[in-house]
Formats: C-alpha cells, sequence, structure tokens
C-alpha cells in the first residue's frame, strides 16, 4: 500500500521500532538477521530496538527467533472495543451466514483503508486471504465501495489522494472518474457488488450501516463467482445484507 509523507514531526526511532514489529508480526518469527536484511539496516542497530522491546514485554524469544508477545493482545481488545458495533454486530453476521452460506464479513474504515474486525462462516463459505485486523483498499471490493459511497466528494479525493487507485486484478476500478460514477450507482440502489476486483473469481455484496449520519461501517457477504451470479448476486444476497444493515441500525438507534 501507499505509504504516508513523512511529516516534520516524524519521530523517526519510533517509525523504526513500529516497522520492526511489524515485519516480526507478518513473518510470525523472525531473526535479529532476518530483520535486519528485511529492514536494510546493521544488526547492531536491529539489536537494540529488539533488546528494548523484549524488556518491555511486547516480543518473545522462542530458539533465537523473535515473536509478538501476548501483551499485543490487551492492547488490539482494547482498540476493537472502542469501535461502535463491535460488540453486537457477530449474532447478525452469523445468522446472515446461516441464510446464505456464505462468508460474512463485518469492515470498518480508518485511514482511508477498510479494516477486517469480524467475520462468520456459512456451510459453504470459502477462505480468503482476509483475517481479523487486516486491513486494504477501500475501491476494490463491496465493503469498501459501500463506504465510500456514504461520504461525500472531498472525503473520497483525499483518500484517492492518499493511497492512489492500484489495480489488484483486471476488474478493479482505477479511475476517479470510474470510481465516482460507480459510488452514484452504489447510492442509488443503497447497496455494492464487487466484481472480482480484489480476488480473482470471486464475488460480494455490501451494504454499509450508517446512523445519524455516521458510517459505522458494512456488512458484506463474498464467495465464488459461480455461486454468486444471477438473480441470486442482482437481488436476492443484496436484500439479504441490506436487511440485516436496517435490522442493526434500528435495534441501535431505538435501544
Amino acid at each position: 500500500m501507499a505509504s504516508e509523507n513523512r511529516g516534520s514531526g516524524t519521530i523517526g526511532t519510533l517509525e523504526r521500532g513500529f516497522q520492526i514489529i511489524e515485519i516480526i508480526e507478518e513473518e510470525e518469527s523472525a531473526t535479529l538477521t532476518e530483520v535486519a536484511n528485511r529492514m536494510g539496516v546493521a544488526r547492531s542497530t536491529v539489536h537494540d530496538y529488539l533488546t528494548t522491546l523484549l524488556n518491555l514485554e511486547y516480543l518473545v524469544k522462542n530458539d533465537g527467533a523473535y515473536q509478538l508477545g501476548l501483551k499485543f493482545t490487551r492492547l488490539g481488545t482494547n482498540a476493537r472495543e472502542t469501535v461502535p458495533l463491535s460488540n453486537v454486530i457477530t449474532p447478525y453476521l452469523e445468522r446472515l451466514a446461516d441464510e446464505t452460506g456464505e462468508t460474512v464479513w463485518f469492515l470498518v474504515e480508518e485511514c482511508g483503508l477498510a479494516v477486517y474486525l469480524a467475520h462468520a462462516e456459512g456451510g459453504q463459505g470459502i477462505k480468503t486471504e482476509h483475517f481479523i485486523g487486516g486491513r486494504s483498499y477501500l475501491h476494490c471490493h463491496a465493503g469498501g465501495k459501500a463506504i465510500l459511497a456514504q461520504f461525500p466528494e472531498d472525503r473520497v479525493n483525499e483518500i484517492i489522494d492518499k493511497h492512489g487507485l492500484p489495480e489488484i486484478t483486471e476488474n478493479t476500478i482505477t479511475t476517479r472518474d470510474a470510481l465516482f460514477e460507480e459510488l452514484e450507482r452504489i447510492r442509488e440502489q443503497n447497496y455494492a457488488q464487487n466484481y472480482s476486483e480484489q480476488l480473482e473469481q470471486t464475488r460480494a455484496v455490501s451494504s454499509a450501516i450508517v446512523i445519524d449520519g455516521e458510517v459505522l461501517g458494512a456488512i458484506s457477504v463474498g464467495g465464488p463467482a459461480h455461486r454468486l451470479r444471477g438473480e441470486r448476486f442482482d437481488e436476492e444476497l443484496p436484500n439479504l445484507v441490506m436487511s440485516a444493515a436496517n435490522e442493526i441500525r434500528l435495534n441501535q438507534l431505538y435501544s
């Protein structure tokens, strides 16, 4: 993903520390040499960072390799609980997964990206690259487009300026004009569709959850393209996700 420009207030040492954390998270387990090679910096420099993080118990060391410590569990749990709907969304996802047999996700926008916060698997649900806490571009899938459609034009432009419109598959929308045309269509019908724009041979349908003008996230149902087509893709699934989103909205308004 496109990185942000470093501002005058950026603290380089802090930035490097988090870069090390993200490398270890990505690799699941990494040695000093592996981290230093990924970063292109001296082993001695990386050693100081690793030792500090180890002493603070944000990392643990097993057989010479570093892993994330469970201290991150508390931070992640607390961060998730600050998101509206995070504590009430699961039953709706599970019901929708049972009704459709497919995989259902709840995602929100943060820093101009989609963040996957909860999901449920139907009986025919397929495994994808998505995971809890994972982040992706907004323009290339149904949930992200459903959220973007609820934003004012200037906010959408800010997100495009920051992250661009990279081509993920041959079906990905990659121009502003095409994206804004798509967002207008989504607003008119109140749901978004994904035609293999993020993952080949998959499709999805999504509806945003908006309460008092605030976009709280989106529910998305996805599956293989050969199952998500015709009337099921154009009518059945849109009606189900819109009904679920509306039920959540009403329950939150009057609870």
